[in-house]
């Protein structure tokens, strides 16, 4: 058996609108990737142009970049491997994106109201469907798809909320510390397919977020 398909998986860079540059650490992470999807608040186009140094990239639009004037799809069905994978951003309609925001500060942890099994629902008889926009891992199966979202480059835990009112810093923090710890934690994600069969993992991004384009 040869080597399985390696494919990158990013989400929330947030080029642009909060980091001056793609974060050093994020191309070691991808490695040797055959594929890199990205799943949204990409927020800057000369991102995808680095990232498609390392390899092909699809990328999918995010809300941050909608409000930027970003064209990009809302969702893509890509097939490598012989699987499907849907990407999508990953938000949904206003009150169920309020009601768990506020559920989960009100209860201490992280209540998503279906998140995973939403996203499962916009892309029927696929293998995986990969999804950011919570900046939270998420590794889990819906039937035979797995829903799988590595967490975000950018973290407020990592980078500060320097630019928000302070309350509604306020406010983000107390959601944040109700997430799981690893949510704080910067990273992007690997797909495997080998045989037919997948795998997915999370891969942190060491070293600072915050560096001057063009470092």
């Amino acid at each position: 058996m040869g080597r399985p398909i390696r494919v990158g998986v990013v989400a929330d860079t947030h080029v642009g609108d909060i980091l001056p540059a793609l974060p050093p650490g994020v191309i070691p992470a991808l490695g040797d990737v055959d594929l890199i999807l990205h799943a949204g608040d990409v927020c800057a186009p000369w991102v995808l142009d680095e990232l498609r140094r390392v390899a092909p990239v699809v990328a999918v639009q995010g809300n941050h970049d909608e409000d930027l004037g970003y064209d990009l799809p809302k969702a893509m069905r890509v097939r490598v491997g012989g699987l499907t994978i849907g990407l999508t951003h990953g938000i949904r309609e206003f009150p169920l994106e309020a009601g768990s925001a506020l559920l989960t500060m009100v209860s201490g942890r992280a209540v998503t109201l279906g998140l995973a099994r939403t996203m499962a629902r916009r892309f029927p008889a696929a293998d995986c469907v990969v999804f950011g926009h919570w900046h939270m891992p998420v590794h889990t199966w819906i039937g035979s798809t797995l829903a799988f979202s590595p967490g975000a480059v950018f973290t407020a835990e990592r980078d500060g909320l320097e630019r928000m009112s302070a309350r509604r810093a306020r406010l983000y923090r107390r959601f944040r510390a109700a997430l799981p710890p690893e949510a704080a934690e910067p990273a992007v994600g690997i797909l495997e397919i080998s045989g037919g069969r997948l795998t997915a993992r999370r891969v942190p991004v060491e070293g600072p977020l915050r560096v001057p384009r063009g470092r």
